[in-house]
C-alpha cells in the first residue's frame, strides 16, 4: 500500500470514528432467499435506489453497471445492440438476471436481454458480486444481478412522461399507482424508438430501435398473508449488422411471477413463488440458405420455502425448486427442441452470538443431462466495534451448459458444467452520513466451455483467475453527496492473458447536490485498456455525464443531461474491420406531468 492510499485509508478511519446509524441500510433480497438488512450479509452488494436512478437520469442498465460502478461492460453500438456486463471479470454468461425475481437468462447463447429493459420501469437495482449458486442455481458465478419494478414508494398518482434525444430518440409513458389499506398496484407503458447510429466504425448506416414495454403488479395483504403478482413485457425491432450486411430482428422479452407469503401459528414462514419467463428472436433477414432463424427460451418454475427461526441465536431454511425449460433454436440450418428440467433442493443455516454472526448455503442441482451439481457458501461477520464491521466469505458456483452448447454449432452433449471456488474478505462502516467499504476477492474458474479446433466441437478446456481489491465509498453532507467507486483486478486464463473486453483498473465517481430548487448531477467514469478477439487493442477511457433535474411546478419536472460531454471517442468491442461505436456528446430532455 502506497502512501496515497494510506493516506486516504486513514482519513477515511477518522470520517467513521464517531458515527449514529446510517442512511444507507437498506434492505436487499439478492443474496438470501429472505430480505436482509444489507450490513448484515457477509458479502458484496451495491444497490441502485429510486432516488439514485432519479439523480443519475440513465439511458440504459449497462451506463448504470459501468458510469456509476465501474463495471466493465460492451456493447455492439447503441440501443437494443447486443450487449455484456463482466462482474469481478466473469464472463457475460455467468452472471444471473432476476426481474422482480424472475430469471430472464436465455438458454440459448448469450446472456440476459437486459438492454431491451427501459430505465424508466425500474424502482430499485442490487447487484451482489460473488458465488450465488448456493442460492440461485446455475450461472451465478460472477453474481447476481436482481431488478425491481415495482414501485413501493409511491401513493395514488397518475404521471405521463415525454423524452428526446440524439438520432430522432423519443418516449412516451403512463403511469398508474393505487395504494389502498390492504392492496397497492402499479402499471406502466411505455414506448420509445430511435433511428440509432452507425454501429461499426466502417460503416455509414444508422441501426435503429423500437421498444414497446409494460410492467405492473398487484399486492394484498391481510393479517399473516401477503400475495403479489409482477409482469415485465418488452418487445419490438432491432437493426444490426452481419459481416457488413444490413439485418434487424423483433424481439419479446417477458417475465411474469406470483408470490404467496404467509407466516403460521408455529412460527414458521413459508414462501411459495411461481414464475415464468420467455425469451424469443425472430430474425427478419434469410440467412445463407434462404431460411429465418430464431431462438426462443420458454422458462417456468416453482420454488417452496421454509423458514424457521428457533431463538434469538439460530434460525434454518430449506426448500425445493423445480424449473422447466423449452428451447426452440434455428440458426444456418442447426435446429433443435429440446424439453430440459432441473430439481433443487437447497438449506440454509444462520446463527448469531454475541458480535458474532455465521451462515451457511448449500444446494444440490439435478439436472436431466449433466446431472447432479453442488454448491455451497459459508459467511462470517464479526462486529469490530459499533460501527466497523470485518466480513469473510467462501462459496463455490457453476453455470451449466446452455442448449446451444449442448445441441447447436460444435455441440458436445459430454460437456460438464463450469464451476468456480471464490473468496472474499471485507472491512465496512457506516454512520448517520456516510458509509465505507473496502475488499478483497478472489476467483479460480474451471471447466470453461470454449471451442476446441483440434476435435472441432466444445469442450471443457479453458480456466479463468481473478483477483483484486474493490473500495466503496458514499457521503452525505451540506456541500455536496458522492460516492466513489475504485477497483483494481488481474483477470487472466491459464495462460496468464488478460481476459477479453475486461480491464484491469477502474473508477466512478458521482457528486450531487441540490441548490435553488436544482438537483445536480457530475459523474465521471475510467477504464483502463482492453484487448478484444484477435488480439485488438481496446484503448483506455475516460467519460463525463451531466444532468439536472427542476421541479417547475407541483406538477411539472424537467430533466436534462449531457451524456459523454468531452465528445470523447472510446470502444468496448470490437470486429476484424473496425470498433464498435458509442454514442458522442449528446442531450437527453424528459418532461414528466403528474395529472393527479
Amino acid at each position: 500500500m502506497n502512501k496515497m492510499n494510506l493516506g486516504l485509508f486513514l482519513f477515511l478511519y477518522a470520517s467513521f470514528t464517531f458515527s449514529d446509524e446510517s442512511p444507507y441500510d437498506e434492505v436487499i433480497s439478492v443474496v438470501s432467499k429472505l430480505p436482509k438488512e444489507n450490513y448484515k450479509v457477509p458479502a458484496t452488494v451495491d444497490i441502485i435506489s429510486k432516488l439514485d436512478l432519479e439523480i443519475l437520469q440513465p439511458s440504459s442498465v449497462l451506463n448504470i453497471l459501468s458510469n456509476h460502478l465501474a463495471i466493465d461492460t460492451s456493447s455492439n453500438g447503441g440501443p437494443g445492440q447486443v450487449a455484456s456486463f463482466f462482474l469481478r471479470g466473469s464472463n457475460s454468461n455467468q452472471s444471473l438476471v432476476k426481474i422482480n425475481g424472475v430469471k430472464i437468462n436465455p438458454s440459448t447463447a448469450g446472456g440476459a436481454s437486459i438492454y431491451n429493459l427501459d430505465t424508466d420501469l425500474i424502482s430499485k437495482i442490487e447487484i451482489g458480486s460473488g458465488p450465488f449458486s448456493s442460492i440461485h442455481g446455475s450461472q451465478a458465478i460472477g453474481g447476481v444481478i436482481s431488478i425491481s419494478t415495482k414501485d413501493e414508494t409511491l401513493k395514488d398518482s397518475v404521471s405521463i412522461g415525454f423524452g428526446i434525444g440524439p438520432d430522432n430518440y423519443r418516449k412516451e409513458y403512463l403511469r398508474g399507482n393505487l395504494l389502498r389499506e390492504k392492496t397497492s398496484a402499479n402499471i406502466m407503458v411505455l414506448n420509445s424508438a430511435t433511428n440509432g447510429f452507425p454501429s461499426l466504425s466502417n460503416s455509414k448506416l444508422n441501426r435503429g430501435y423500437d421498444n414497446k414495454s409494460v410492467a405492473g403488479d398487484i399486492s394484498y395483504g391481510y393479517k399473516d398473508l401477503d400475495i403479489s403478482f409482477s409482469l415485465w413485457t418488452s418487445k419490438g425491432n432491432t437493426e444490426y449488422l452481419v459481416f457488413g450486411t444490413p439485418v434487424s430482428q423483433t424481439y419479446n422479452n417477458q417475465a411474469f411471477a406470483t408470490d404467496l407469503r404467509f407466516k403460521t401459528n408455529r412460527g414458521y414462514y413459508i414462501l411459495f413463488d411461481i414464475n415464468s419467463s420467455e425469451d424469443l428472436i425472430n430474425q427478419n433477414n434469410p440467412n445463407y440458405l434462404g431460411m429465418l432463424d430464431h431462438t426462443q427460451t420458454e422458462r417456468q418454475s416453482y420454488e417452496l420455502l421454509i423458514n424457521k427461526k428457533l431463538n434469538q441465536m439460530f434460525a434454518y431454511s430449506v426448500g425445493f425448486e423445480s424449473e422447466h425449460e423449452e428451447v426452440d433454436y434455428s440458426s444456418y440450418g442447426i435446429s433443435f427442441q429440446k424439453d430440459l428440467r432441473t430439481k433443487a433442493f437447497f438449506g440454509t443455516i444462520e446463527w448469531i452470538k454475541n458480535k458474532n454472526s455465521w451462515i451457511a448455503s448449500a444446494r444440490e442441482s439435478d439436472h436431466d443431462l449433466y446431472g447432479k451439481q453442488f454448491s455451497w457458501n459459508m459467511g462470517f461477520l464479526h462486529e469490530l466495534t459499533k460501527n466497523w464491521s470485518l466480513n469473510i466469505s467462501s462459496g463455490t458456483a457453476f453455470r451449466s451448459p446452455n442448449s446451444s452448447e449442448l445441441y447447436g454449432f460444435g455441440s458436445n452433449e459430454k460437456l460438464l458444467p463450469e464451476v468456480s471456488k471464490s473468496h472474499e474478505i471485507g472491512l465496512s462502516t457506516r454512520n448517520r452520513n456516510s458509509s465505507f467499504k473496502i475488499v478483497g476477492f478472489s476467483r479460480d474458474t474451471l471447466n470453461l466451455i470454449n471451442f476446441n479446433y483440434a476435435d472441432y466441437v466444445l469442450n471443457n478446456i479453458e480456466e479463468a483467475l481473478n483477483s483484486g481489491v474493490e473500495l466503496r465509498y458514499k457521503w452525505r453532507n451540506n456541500f455536496v453527496d458522492g460516492s466513489l467507486m475504485l477497483r483494481r483486478q488481474n483477470p487472466q486464463d491459464q495462460n496468464q492473458n488478460q481476459l477479453l473486453r475486461r480491464s484491469k483498473q477502474s473508477a466512478s465517481l458521482s457528486l450531487s447536490k441540490n441548490m435553488s430548487g436544482y438537483q445536480l448531477n457530475f459523474n465521471v467514469s475510467t477504464f483502463d485498456k482492453r484487448k478484444d478477439f484477435g488480439d485488438i487493442s481496446l484503448p483506455g477511457y475516460a467519460l463525463i455525464n451531466i444532468n439536472s433535474k427542476k421541479n417547475l411546478t407541483e406538477k411539472l419536472s424537467l430533466s436534462v443531461k449531457i451524456e459523454n460531454l468531452a465528445d470523447k471517442d472510446y470502444f468496448t468491442a470490437a470486429t476484424a474491420n473496425g470498433y464498435y461505436l458509442h454514442q458522442g456528446r449528446s442531450l437527453w430532455l424528459k418532461v414528466v406531468y403528474n395529472l393527479r
